[in-house]
């Protein structure tokens, strides 16, 4: 078969592949429909975390852009994003109204360690998609658990590259540890701890807990303070993030001050305690920081920075917590768009299970998105930063 032939051969069987499965019978779960997918959600819109309610806000109004686009692959797109309060029995309550009453196709993105936890056993034994849960805790990449994954990085790991840091750059040091008491902030711990564990000039001198409900940590960081530690690992979150850069500087105490990155956040972190309080932090990112004018020319910046303007007026498009939220909400729409007609549970289980080299563009360069039935963590890349008052430089 000469050249010619051969492509008009392979462009006729690509054409007819894809009529093929433009008419390929649609399967549907609940939740779907010919003309609709439900999907469901909950977020802290209020309590102790309700800050990141802006990451669901911004989700719900992409898919309001989606819809007003025409929807995916035909189908309007139904977000319900209820609040839970950050407190896994209002979670709980939230979900079941979610897959019981609105009969949602899957639930995605459910913000936080503690509320996902709580809801995981039920979601698995309904087999219902728990996709991309706002945590990055080991319990989310266990193999027990397959219809869950998380969206953040592995805490262990993110821990563990914080860790390695003390070890090979700072070599002999006292370590403070701060963290929250549950999966996140033990996780967190742990991988540290693992990094610097055979690294004799790093001695771990004092560690100290904290539960959500806690008012205030003062007590605990001055506890810390009072070890004399010169590396400080806080695995904290929300207001506790906020208080602990706040009474570290009252003290006067000068550690290096190593933040998780989720919460090394200019607006809901920095700019409450005062950015100069945070200058010198180490954190990892993963997401370009709009703070940084390196990205203002970015096309997909540009593009994201005019779908702030036209569906979230008046937010703050330059805030993490909104650009993460867009980023994740590009990935539920991928996740849609390739489920094709084939609008299973289990087919959106296994689209989200193997992803491969994604690169949406408010991503760092050089972080790709991959997924596979044995990792789950949609963000294993991540780029060790310092901030220096006004954004996030590389450590080389």
């Amino acid at each position: 078969m000469n050249a010619l032939r051969w492509l008009s051969f392979a462009c006729m069987f690509g054409l007819l592949g894809n009529e093929a499965l433009a008419q390929s019978p649609s399967k549907y779960d609940p939740g779907a429909s010919d003309t609709e997918i439900k999907i469901g959600q909950t977020y802290p819109y209020s309590g102790p975390l309700s800050s990141v309610g802006e990451i669901g806000i911004t989700q719900s109004a992409y898919v309001t852009m989606i819809n007003d686009r025409g929807g995916i692959n035909g189908r309007k797109v139904t977000f319900i994003s209820l609040d839970d309060n950050y407190n896994p029995a209002k979670s709980i309550e939230q979900v079941r109204k979610l897959v019981e009453q609105d009969e949602v196709l899957a639930i995605f993105n459910p913000f936080g360690t503690p509320t996902a936890t709580a809801t995981q056993k039920y979601l698995n034994a309904k087999k219902v998609p728990q996709l991309f849960a706002g945590t990055g805790s080991a319990r989310f990449n266990d193999p027990a658990f397959p219809w869950s994954s998380s969206v953040l990085p592995g805490y262990v790991t993110e821990g563990a590259i914080l860790g390695k840091y003390v070890a090979e750059k700072i070599k002999t040091a006292k370590v403070a540890i701060l963290y929250q008491n549950d999966d996140y902030g033990k996780d967190y711990a742990k991988g540290f701890k693992e990094a610097v564990a055979s690294s004799p000039g790093i001695q771990i001198v004092k560690e100290a807990a904290y539960e959500v409900a806690e008012p205030t940590i003062d007590s605990q960081i001055t506890q810390l303070a009072a070890s004399e530690a010169d590396v400080l690992l806080n695995a904290s979150s929300g207001r506790a993030a906020v208080q602990s850069i706040r009474t570290i500087s009252n003290l006067k105490w000068k550690p290096l001050h190593l933040l998780n990155g989720r919460w090394a956040d200019i607006d809901a972190v920095f700019k409450p305690v005062g950015m100069e309080k945070a200058v010198g932090i180490i954190s990892t990112q993963y997401v370009k920081s709009l703070y940084d004018s390196t990205w203002d020319a970015d096309p997909t910046v540009i593009e994201y920075k005019e779908f702030m303007k036209k569906y979230r007026p008046g937010a703050n498009p330059a805030s993490a917590l909104n650009v993460q939220g867009y980023l994740f909400a590009q990935l539920l729409h991928h996740i849609l768009r390739e489920a094709g007609n084939n609008l299973t549970r289990d087919n959106i289980n296994f689209v989200a299970s193997n992803l491969r080299h994604l690169d949406f563009g408010l991503l760092l360069p050089g972080v790709k998105i991959n997924t596979s039935p044995t990792q789950k963590h949609l963000i294993v890349d991540q780029i060790l930063t310092r901030f220096d008052g006004e954004r996030f430089m590389p450590i080389e």
